[in-house]
């Protein structure tokens, strides 16, 4: 995974273990001199369940959305610091290019919402909700069903797959798609059980769970108010023997 800077077009690399800073601390491997960033500005961490951002400072937006704290990130993300805008890219996925012989039945309800098969939106007035069969956008680009398939076909429109540009490519479950500011997920069948993008997902789960403990183990102080009735009851001993011995 890497992480572009797109202004300058600049590549950093993220660790399969471990944290990317970034901020114009010496000590960032991400140092970006800008007036609006301090020092260790926010802070990528690679964990079991996947990439999580951590905010030190704010301004920081994740496609167009502030976050103050922390958040999970997929490929094709785009991180917004000031006006300085990094992208995450998936350098492993490979496009699967759509051959001219290829054709496609376009379904008469392809923009029929379900909660089946196919793709969600994860943005916008329809966010969570799913495309069963194909999207056509306003712009041109299109995602047509083909089986148990789904292709994107651009059409000349700068559409990105896991935050590379692509032109016409097969999809695959758990693909991010992105237009602008606007997301799809793809769902296929028979690629996985559930979503990635589920509040039930392992990874979603892990974190939730990991970001809980943490804020418990910030929060929750030593105290002797537990151990109350067992001194009470040590102390109870003490002065019955003392009346004991005294007779």
């Amino acid at each position: 995974m890497k992480l572009l800077l797109e202004q300058s077009e600049t590549v950093f690399d993220l660790p399969e273990k471990g944290a990317l800073y970034i901020g114009n601390d010496e000590e960032c491997q991400v140092q970006i001199n800008h007036p609006e960033i301090w020092g260790q500005h926010a802070v990528i961490k690679s964990n079991d369940y996947g990439l999580v951002l951590q905010v030190e400072s704010e301004p920081v937006v994740v496609n167009d959305i502030p976050i103050k704290s922390a958040c999970l990130l997929y490929p094709g993300d785009v991180l917004t610091i000031a006006d300085l805008q990094l992208r995450l890219v998936d350098d492993q996925y490979i496009a699967k290019a759509i051959k001219a012989t290829d054709e496609f039945n376009e379904s008469p309800h392809s923009e029929e919402v379900s909660s089946v098969f196919g793709l969600r939106h994860l943005t916008g007035e329809l966010n969570g909700g799913f495309i069963k069969s194909g999207y056509r956008h306003p712009q041109g680009w299109q995602i047509v069903r083909n089986g148990s398939r789904l292709a994107l076909l651009t059409h000349n429109q700068p559409v990105f797959v896991n935050g590379q540009q692509v032109e016409d490519t097969w999809l695959d479950n758990g693909d991010r798609i992105f237009y602008h500011s606007e997301r799809l997920g793809v769902e296929c069948p028979g690629h996985s059980g559930f979503s990635k993008f589920s509040p039930s997902h392992p990874r979603n789960v892990m974190l939730s769970e990991a970001l809980n403990e943490t804020e418990s183990a910030e929060h929750v102080k030593p105290s002797i108010k537990t151990h109350y009735w067992w001194i009470t009851l040590v102390i109870g001993l003490l002065a019955l023997t003392a009346v004991i011995l005294s007779k």
